[in-house]
């Protein structure tokens, strides 16, 4: 059966709009799955690609997104977790592998067979497509650069706190769940419409980053010795979480965006790259997308959150979801219909 596939298209460096036209035809390697996709969520990567510019070992025109839900349409010689039509959420690696098949902003989308995760019928797509970068990079920072247990359907308490700066975030619900599963206590921040959702994701202790004590106010339920990550990362966030962990007696902190705080002496920032844990730090990744996403989403352990604002209208409304993220949304991810 031949696919006939259909991709909105980043024609050149900052072109816009993007252009809807013929898609690459599927042709998974042996550790692929082809996922026919139903919904693509839109991540803060997306505009920035649009924005500033792809990376240099990407070639024009090429194909954004990175977050899909749909159904299995084919499967690698050497695929055998899943089977054709099976429903799934996928975190397209095509920033990794350059190659315009392995995108979410298509009918068909490739990707490595590590980076799927079969979702159960109770979950709809439209919302687990908020899931799987959100996955990947809260693993990546948990479990590859703070090298916290690996998570567990039934955590053994380890004692120790970690405080995740913006946790209404997509990234922090995910860094929230996962850090719970690791058997940590979570602090985090978020704006106070926000906090009912944090405490639901299995935060103890919820504090407003708008606060201008807030800082202050974490000090309240930190020890010396608990962990940091920053969700958000900006130049303001990342000094401010360096701060806080410096008083904690320093360590490693993971961020989203490359360094630009100001940090002291004894705190370490390292970058987040989300696709580590689908090429290099594989023993993360099987744990994480082989076994416990499958197995919590099956429970109802893992929440697929933050919720989605749905666009409909296909591949031509691609464009105008990039547009409304570029501007902010809080406690939501903008997700694309396309089926």
């Amino acid at each position: 059966m031949t696919i006939e596939n259909r991709a909105a298209w980043l024609q050149a460096e900052k072109a816009t709009p993007l252009v809807v036209g013929a898609g690459p035809t599927p042709d998974p390697s042996e550790d692929e799955v082809v996922i026919k996709v139903a919904y693509a969520a839109v991540n803060p990567a997306d505009w920035m690609s649009q924005d500033i510019a792809l990376p240099p070992h990407i070639k024009y025109p090429a194909i954004l997104g990175l977050d899909v839900a749909g159904t299995v349409a084919q499967l690698g010689t050497n695929v055998t977790r899943f089977k054709i039509g099976q429903r799934v959420l996928g975190h397209c690696d095509g920033l990794a592998t350059a190659k315009p098949s392995n995108n979410g902003f298509q009918l068909y989308s490739t990707t490595r067979e590590i980076f799927v995760s079969a979702i159960p019928d109770s979950l709809p797509l439209e919302n687990a497509a908020v899931l799987p970068v959100s996955i990947s990079t809260a693993a990546t920072a948990l479990f590859v650069h703070l090298k916290l247990p690996l998570p567990s359907l039934n955590p053994t308490p380890t004692g120790q706190r970690i405080l995740i700066w913006g946790g209404s975030s997509s990234v922090g619900c995910s860094l929230i769940q996962l850090a719970v599963a690791a058997g940590l206590e979570v602090v985090t921040t978020a704006s106070t419409t926000n906090h009912d959702l944090m405490k639901s994701l299995g935060a103890s202790h919820v504090f407003d980053y708008h606060d201008t004590d807030a800082s202050e106010k974490l000090f309240g339920v930190l020890r010396d010795g608990d962990l940091v990550v920053d969700a958000i990362s900006t130049k303001e966030t990342q000094t401010t979480c360096g701060e806080i962990l410096g008083r904690l007696g320093g360590g490693t902190l993971p961020v989203m965006q490359p360094q630009a705080g100001t940090f002291p002496e004894n705190v370490k920032v390292v970058f987040v790259i989300c696709i580590d844990v689908g090429f290099t730090a594989l023993d993360v990744g099987n744990a994480v997308w082989r076994q416990y996403i499958p197995e919590a989403l099956a429970a109802g352990k893992f929440e697929a959150k933050p919720d989605p604002i749905v666009i409909e209208g296909g591949l031509e409304k691609v464009q105008e979801g990039i547009d409304i993220l570029r501007k902010g949304v809080s406690a939501k991810k903008i997700v694309i219909n396309f089926s």
